[in-house]
């Protein structure tokens, strides 16, 4: 990958990484207020604000941070599956991107259903333990490949062994 396009598509993977992890801090803190509140009109501004993030943001920008993350694997040294620490982090960045659409936007769009169904001035009976767990599960998967970016731990899989291996028997003097 050309240096100036390798840097464009780290700048982006950060950013919709970042973003990514922004957001589900910011779900935790609403889903929080939204079970914690007893003003209706802050439960319910709540639970909707959470409705329209969820429809605008989530899926753009974790399709951008796996897409991204997927092509620095692919197109750099580091590989795909030659290093344990961007395998995890790819699987990691899978799962989470899958849940969201098919766990994380349905819980949402249910809490925003609810109170809209709810008068402006009663609390709506929302079940809200999919979402702190969801906003929790997410947290620590994103933690854990910030984590896992920086400390680079484990070394390579058996694939990037015998990758490297292969490098080294062909161009001795590489490293």
């Amino acid at each position: 990958m050309p240096v100036k396009l390798r840097k464009l598509v780290v700048v982006l993977h950060v950013i919709s990484a970042v973003s990514w992890l922004g957001l589900t801090i910011g779900n935790l803190v609403l889903t929080i207020t939204g079970v914690t509140t007893d003003n209706p009109a802050t439960q319910h501004a709540t639970y909707r604000v959470m409705s329209i993030l969820g429809d605008t943001l989530f899926i753009p920008i974790s399709v951008t941070a796996f897409v991204t993350g997927t092509l620095l694997g692919l197109f750099t040294s580091w590989g795909l599956f030659q290093h344990r620490w961007v395998a995890v982090k790819f699987w990691l960045t899978l799962i989470a991107v899958v849940l969201t659409p098919l766990s994380l936007l349905p819980g949402l769009h249910d809490a925003a259903a609810t109170v809209s169904h709810t008068p402006p001035d009663q609390l709506a009976d929302v079940d809200a333990s999919g979402a702190i767990s969801a906003a929790c599960v997410s947290l620590t998967m994103y933690t854990t490949s910030v984590v896992l970016s920086i400390f680079k731990p484990w070394g390579r899989t058996s694939l990037g062994k015998r990758t490297r291996d292969r490098t080294l028997a062909r161009n001795p003097v590489a490293t």
